[in-house]
């Protein structure tokens, strides 16, 4: 794929990363195939990159969000939408921006949906080529030390109302599964360099699905309303260990590996 046709697949957002633009070019994108999606992610990563290395951060950018207020500085969410506000907004914006970064501040510009981007990005990226844009892609994150973990989990909505007893049994049992020998040796068999899970409490139904990618695999589990329910101490911590019992073995079946060994003994 070339600068221009990196380009012209941009143009598809006309300017803004809306709905409708970020429909139209996640339709565009998954008529490529997995190679041309790849190096689409590599380029789009790129210029954002390359934004991180100019003096944007904590500057005063005007966003059409303000509505005649003073503009603010921009830190964590808002400058990753300004950066990739700044991409949408087509080559020539964002090279005058490249070559004088105080052009920002001049603009005003319309980050408040650029999340969309990144998620059809996300999307077709799975789809098309199996890989995951955070894990591979994504500039903001690249630079990060690999934490190490094989088995790594986003529990959500679980953790917004979750009994405290639940909470810690649950992160002890992530814990105690990463510094397994015998469950890293288990998941090893799969090749793949870890498993990403998402465990929803009080999802409208219950839900198990595990997806194989090229490097990791994905899960998510969607636990129905009366998940918690009137359990005791004791038996919210029982509920999260056959929480993991159930994860584990939806796993195992889904990439068809060995039955999985016994819980760690400190989680249990």
């Amino acid at each position: 794929m070339t600068d221009e046709d990196f380009w012209e697949l941009i143009g598809t957002l006309d300017g803004v990363v809306d709905e409708d633009g970020a429909d139209l070019l996640g339709e565009r994108l998954s008529s490529l195939g997995a190679e041309e999606v790849e190096a689409f992610c590599a380029r789009l990563a790129g210029k954002v990159r390359a934004l991180t290395g100019l003096p944007l951060e904590g500057r005063p950018v005007p966003d059409v969000s303000d509505e005649g207020r003073p503009p603010i500085p921009l830190v964590g969410d808002a400058y990753e939408n300004l950066l990739y506000a700044v991409v949408a907004a087509g080559r020539e914006r964002y090279e005058a921006v490249l070559a004088d970064p105080a052009v920002a501040e001049g603009e005003e510009w319309d980050a408040g949906e650029t999340e969309l981007l990144v998620d059809v990005v996300a999307t077709v990226l799975w789809g098309v080529a199996g890989l995951d844009w955070y894990e591979e892609f994504d500039p903001l994150l690249s630079g990060l030390p690999a934490d190490g973990r094989w088995y790594d989990t986003r529990r959500g909505s679980a953790w917004k109302s979750a009994p405290r007893q639940y909470e810690n049994a649950a992160h002890a049992l992530d814990r105690a599964l990463n510094d397994s020998a015998e469950w890293r040796a288990w998941w090893s068999q799969t090749g793949l360099r870890k498993i990403k899970v998402g465990v929803a409490v009080n999802a409208d139904r219950g839900l198990e699905n595990v997806e194989r990618g090229r490097t990791i695999a994905r899960a998510e589990f969607r636990m129905g309303r009366s998940y918690f329910g009137d359990s005791d101490a004791a038996g919210l911590r029982a509920l999260a260990v056959e929480e993991g019992t159930r994860i584990m073995g939806a796993i195992a079946r889904a990439l068809d590996m060995t039955p999985p060994p016994p819980l760690p003994s400190s989680s249990r």
